[in-house]
């Protein structure tokens, strides 16, 4: 669980981020519906995308770790088929 509330506080972070960057571009819109609207959309936009990244980063390196594990599994099996003269 513990990747869950880093990745989850990374992207609360990014999140606020870019919707106080949003209002000091854009100060006219703020109270307005669609200002309201523009800035939910960039807050649960920016929230998804940090997450999803994060996510994929870990899978990644998951992936990555699994492969390696697999070669050397690979390299044992193969020293014991020569070892028996397959």
């Amino acid at each position: 669980m513990s990747w869950l509330v880093g990745a989850a506080l990374a992207s609360l972070a990014a999140a606020f981020l870019v919707v106080r960057i949003f209002d000091h571009i854009v100060s006219g819109v703020r109270d307005t519906v669609a200002g309201t609207a523009a800035r939910a959309g960039l807050f649960v936009g920016t929230w998804t995308a940090v997450t999803t990244a994060t996510g994929m980063r870990d899978f990644a390196k998951r992936i990555r770790n699994l492969r390696q594990g697999n070669r050397g599994i690979g390299r044992r099996i193969n020293a014991l088929r020569k070892d028996k003269g397959g």
